[in-house]
């Protein structure tokens, strides 16, 4: 609880500067702001946006094609709900493929949201091998963090059942057949034998 408590300090300290004083909804990173959210694309995806830095925010009115000039400032909270309609009326006209074609290489911090499916196959992903394959081609995410001299080295093999190595287990830690017998009638372990696939 203390570890939650401090590392919810920045929310503390903002009360005082005016970034986290407004009721849920509207403050700088609960979705308040135009330029901390998400909004839906026209094929029915999304994109995050998270510029919250002026010269990242002025890349994000670029890239959206507005005119920074005849917009209201970028603190300016009382438009925020304003602004945030316009952002979405705009990311609502192209789809979310086209909005990667605009930002990508961009500093206007605006990234896909992706599903499951897509993850795995994002560029970046690819590149950086963040997920592998088992050996029931079953995809999940590569240990991290990669550490040069000592990396984790993946396992490729499948995920074990449950219960597929419990008398194993037990037998290794000095419990008798008799015991985990007992322990299966009691219904306090279960066993999964995994059938062939044939």
């Amino acid at each position: 609880v203390e570890g939650v408590a401090y590392l919810s300090s920045f929310l503390w300290k903002s009360q005082n500067s005016g970034l986290w004083n407004r009721p849920r909804g509207e403050n700088l990173l609960d979705s308040g702001a135009p330029f901390y959210e998400t909004y839906k694309t026209s094929d029915g995806k999304f994109m995050a946006v998270g510029a919250i830095e002026p010269q990242f925010y002025e890349q994000l009115i670029k890239g959206l094609g507005l005119d920074s000039d005849k917009l209201p400032t970028q603190m300016s909270f009382s438009n925020w709900p304003e602004m945030k309609e316009k952002f979405a009326s705009v990311f609502a006209q192209k789809t979310q493929a086209e909005w990667c074609s605009i930002f990508d290489g961009t500093d206007a911090c605006v990234t896909p949201v992706l599903s499951f499916d897509d993850v795995a196959s994002h560029q970046h992903n690819k590149q950086r091998s963040s997920f592998i394959k088992n050996d029931q081609e079953e995809i999940s995410p590569r240990p991290a963090p990669l550490l040069s001299r000592t990396p984790a080295v993946p396992s490729f093999k499948r995920d074990p059942f449950i219960g597929e190595h419990t008398e194993e287990i037990l037998l290794e830690y000095g419990f008798t057949k008799e015991e985990i017998t007992n322990l299966y009638s009691a219904k306090v372990i279960e066993f999964s034998i995994p059938k062939a696939n044939l």
